[in-house]
């Protein structure tokens, strides 16, 4: 069965983290109620608006 979206996906980044980073990033995700990738997305719209 074909999965439907309203935002379908275009492009897939993918990127490596160490130990460190993931225990950074995972909780920082959790705390804003935001999976990991759309926590990334927030940052880098945020850090977009702020240049």
């Amino acid at each position: 069965m074909a999965r439907y979206s309203e935002d379908p996906v275009r492009y897939i980044v993918t990127f490596r983290v160490n130990s460190e980073e993931k225990k950074v990033l995972e909780p920082l995700a959790k705390r804003s109620g935001r999976s990991v990738s759309n926590f990334m997305r927030c940052k880098v719209q945020s850090i977009r608006e702020h240049e």
